[in-house]
């Protein structure tokens, strides 16, 4: 069970690489936009804000239908900025700790649950971090035994076998805006414990084509609609 009372999905952006010519968390996955997947991952927080700007009503319509309790928070600018900025409009808006996470990704449900449960026994923040590597990783230099794990570093050009998964829970107040990366404004906040993530980036049409052939092969991918949605 989930005890984070905040999450912020950042799906703003209009997923140039992909090119489908409409956010991402709206493309399909085996039937089902990759939204469906988050919010079914997130039923148990109370709070969910959800970043919008590229077709933003198409996605604000999309998502009352499955949750009319979103918050809604416009990223005005969303053709120049980044997604740390989306991040950082939402949490203005939060008192405490949220988890803030991309719009572009299918979660494996326990590593997902595992990564709340560990988020909600401490006050600390924690990253998530992914032995399923990208075309394009940011490693994650680590430290530490597999259940006490801990990120020392970010890189692009210093291979690992983990790479920043897009997801954190931080204090709100300790998002600042900005023109980086989110896991550069990270660095700021090094050392921090880490848990690790399963999970599938959708940013190409390989990336879709891999996501696709796992979702329909491995069922566990399909547990989180269990009774929900």
């Amino acid at each position: 069970m989930c005890f984070v009372e905040n999450a912020v999905i950042a799906a703003a952006g209009m997923g140039t690489r992909l090119g489908a010519g409409l956010p991402k968390c709206l493309v399909r996955v085996a039937d089902r936009p990759i939204i469906d997947y988050q919010l079914a991952l997130l039923r148990e927080v109370p709070h969910v804000f959800m970043v919008v700007g590229f077709r933003e009503m198409d996605v604000i319509e999309y998502v009352r239908k499955l949750r009319p309790d979103v918050i809604f928070v416009r990223n005005a600018d969303f053709q120049h900025t980044k997604t740390l900025e989306s991040f950082h409009l939402a949490a203005r808006g939060i008192a405490g700790r949220a988890v803030f996470m991309d719009g572009d990704m299918i979660l494996e449900q326990e590593s997902f649950h595992n990564f709340m449960e560990k988020a909600a026994c401490s006050s600390d923040s924690l990253v998530a971090v992914t032995r399923r590597l990208s075309d394009e990783p940011v490693y994650a230099e680590m430290k530490g035994e597999p259940e006490n794990l801990q990120v020392e570093g970010f890189s692009y050009d210093k291979p690992s076998a983990y790479e920043w998964a897009n997801v954190a829970c931080l204090p709100a107040a300790s998002v600042h805006g900005g023109t980086t990366h989110v896991f550069e404004f990270l660095r700021e906040l090094l050392p921090l414990p880490a848990a690790v993530l399963d999970r599938l980036e959708v940013d190409t049409h390989e990336d879709l084509r891999i996501a696709e052939e796992l979702v329909v092969k491995e069922a566990f991918w399909r547990h989180c609609f269990e009774g929900s949605l």
